[in-house]
């Protein structure tokens, strides 16, 4: 992937990672992690967010790890290349739960550095953090979300990462990344897709709600109060109830509430009569 410079909404540059470089180096780390290769752990705080650190990924009916990364160029490195604006500023990573805390955000920026600048040794600590949860969930009974604040096309960078669990999912803004996954079954059976509504691609979420995909939409509705049934002709299944989306429907409406200092006005936020 060429690198680009894209203004993020504060006035600073982020800039695109190397993913070609990247991937090679996933693509050793891989390899060396399956025949036992010697190597050196540089960083001792773990990479993955383990079942219950996350108030999303504590709600699922297997324990879910994620991979949190810092959301958007906030590390200085963009890693949501189909954000709008709107989604950016609102961003959970940086309005909501934890993440209004300093120390949360900048351990994220540092392991998204970590990515970045060693990035054999962030797969190989990476795969090693998979392979214990695997052993530790015998037969591999857990889901990982790859995704959990970025919306990095790993099925193409690392897609070794999807060997170790049961399901692997995400939510992403990209189109592409859901189509490619429809017209090809067997990346399809590893790995799980949900298209966000950005405000602006309701265009593309009916393409592939029409592909039997699945939808998020934020609604402009308080914690507690009932989603409704149908949006444009859809049927809504309610999303915060837990975060797992294997079990939803083909071709629903995955509604899921404002939540932090989220501006309920954004484009994206869909207020209901």
């Amino acid at each position: 992937m060429q690198l680009e410079v894209i203004q993020n909404p504060h006035g600073s540059h982020s800039i695109a990672p190397n993913w070609s470089h990247i991937r090679l180096e996933a693509a050793k780390a891989f390899k060396d992690h399956c025949s036992a290769e010697p190597w050196t752990r540089i960083r001792k705080a773990k990479l993955l967010t383990e079942p219950g650190a996350n108030t999303k990924l504590a709600k699922g009916f297997v324990p879910i790890y994620g991979l949190t990364l810092a959301p958007a160029g906030s590390s200085g490195y963009q890693l949501c290349p189909w954000r709008s604006p709107e989604c950016e500023r609102a961003c959970l990573g940086i309005t909501a739960g934890r993440s209004k805390f300093s120390n949360v955000r900048e351990a994220r920026i540092a392991k998204t550095h970590y990515l970045m600048q060693h990035p054999y040794e962030f797969f190989r600590q990476l795969y090693q953090e998979l392979a214990a949860a695997r052993e530790k969930h015998n037969p591999a009974h857990f889901a990982f979300r790859s995704n959990v604040l970025s919306d990095i096309p790993w099925e193409s960078i690392a897609p070794e990462m999807y060997w170790f669990s049961w399901v692997n999912y995400d939510y992403t803004k990209s189109l592409n990344r859901c189509l490619n996954l429809v017209d090809n079954p067997k990346r399809a059976y590893v790995l799980d897709l949900t298209l966000s509504f950005s405000g602006h691609n309701w265009i593309a979420c009916e393409m592939y709600l029409h592909r039997r995909g699945k939808v998020a939409v934020v609604f402009n509705i308080p914690k507690g109060e009932p989603l409704p049934e149908f949006y444009k002709d859809w049927p809504v299944v309610d999303g915060d109830n837990h975060d797992l989306r294997i079990d939803d429907p083909s071709g629903c409406i995955v509604g899921l509430r404002a939540k932090g200092s989220i501006n309920k006005a954004s484009a994206f936020v869909v207020s209901t009569p």
